[in-house]
């Protein structure tokens, strides 16, 4: 802003500035034009051509070029008529200046072109560095605002982050214990083999969910510094499903699954097993959480050449256009209403991205809200 001031106020003295020496030019040759050395009071006009060429000589002397025009007027029913004009006749700006003599009704007017381009033009370094002053504290104003919004969006994830993962923690941990004060205090849950293997599984389930949940927060902070040492092998993908899918139903106890798969006997992966298994717990855990009644999943793979593509597909609630890109960032939900009843802290399909990449391989995710989604991933198939 002050910028802008400060060549508007520039760009006024130096209209004004020459404004002025054009009259001081015009007066000096007009008093010489009218020629008064005889002492009287007679004024002796001579030809115009005479005005004319003094005014030029003046603008010369100044170093000023411009187009002007002189003229001669005289006063007739009360108005001032030319009779007399020479010099340009197309000037598209004119600024008039007029001389009127004391002793004669005479009147001697000077028109030249407006000075505001040529101003403009002398200004051009000043105007650049102006203009670069003024995008410089917007782009300043403009990072300083992102940056802000950017903290306070740091500080609303990190917040959700923590209320998730305390509350993440604390499921298992109560389930936990009270499987085990179960077995404790109450003799016929111990005595009871039936109802003591119910138990101790349940409270293994929930200490391996905890695991699972505390070796991704660990994942998650390690990743970016120390990326975890990939061992790739040559992995039949049917095993792994089977082996997923059967550990999420466990998980998964009170909701009702429908999945289902159409992978080729045989169909094998170059890739890390764990790595593999981490992405499809995470790829069919979501599928499960993010899906209204039944949890309707499948699992297709086919081969291309020296490439196994496999999808994992449900029947969901989808995904915004806009949020697709971001499911990826690391800590990222959506803002969908259904969050509310699923927990989480953002970071799965941040770490299946990852793995994914460090595998060799890539990924690709196809949603629409109420449509369901669809993950592809291209992993090598012979290393």
């Amino acid at each position: 802003m002050v910028e802008v001031v400060w060549s508007v106020r520039s760009y006024r003295e130096m209209r004004n500035s020459y404004n002025r020496q054009i009259e001081s030019l015009f007066a000096e040759a007009a008093w010489r034009y009218a020629d008064n050395s005889d002492g009287t009071t007679n004024i002796n006009l001579g030809p115009l051509e005479a005005l004319y060429a003094l005014v030029g000589e003046q603008l010369r002397t100044s170093a000023i070029q411009t187009r002007y025009s002189v003229e001669l007027l005289l006063p007739l029913g009360g108005e001032h008529v030319v009779v007399s004009r020479l010099g340009d006749d197309d000037i598209a700006t004119l600024r008039t200046l007029c001389f009127d003599s004391s002793v004669s009704p005479v009147t001697l007017r000077l028109t030249v072109e407006d000075p505001h381009t040529k101003i403009l033009a002398s200004m051009r370094g000043m105007i650049i560095i102006s203009f670069l002053a003024t995008l410089l504290l917007l782009f300043t104003f403009i990072y300083t605002l992102r940056t802000l919004f950017r903290a306070k969006s740091l500080e609303r994830i990190r917040r959700d982050l923590t209320h998730n993962i305390t509350h993440e923690l604390r499921t298992p941990i109560a389930a936990a214990r009270a499987a085990v004060d179960a077995l404790r205090s109450t003799p016929e849950i111990a005595h009871s083999e039936a109802l003591r293997d119910d138990y101790l599984a349940m409270t293994h389930s929930e200490l391996e969910r905890l695991g699972v949940m505390v070796d991704s927060i660990l994942r998650s902070s390690l990743d970016d510094e120390e990326p975890a040492k990939m061992c790739p092998e040559s992995v039949e993908l049917q095993g792994v499903v089977d082996d997923v899918i059967a550990s999420l139903r466990l998980k998964h106890s009170l909701r009702e699954i429908d999945f289902s798969s159409d992978i080729t006997t045989g169909t094998t992966l170059w890739v890390d097993r764990a790595s593999l298994r981490i992405i499809l717990l995470n790829l069919v855990d979501n599928s499960i959480k993010y899906s209204e009644g039944v949890a309707r999943i499948k699992v297709v793979a086919s081969s291309i050449d020296d490439k196994t593509l496999f999808s994992v597909e449900d029947e969901g609630i989808g995904i915004e256009y806009r949020e697709r890109k971001r499911v990826f960032d690391k800590f990222y939900r959506v803002t969908s209403s259904y969050r509310q009843t699923s927990q989480g802290y953002g970071i799965g399909l941040y770490h299946v991205q990852k793995l994914v990449e460090r595998n060799g391989g890539a990924i690709e995710l196809r949603s629409a809200p109420q449509r369901g989604t669809k993950v592809i991933i291209t992993l090598p198939k012979y290393g």
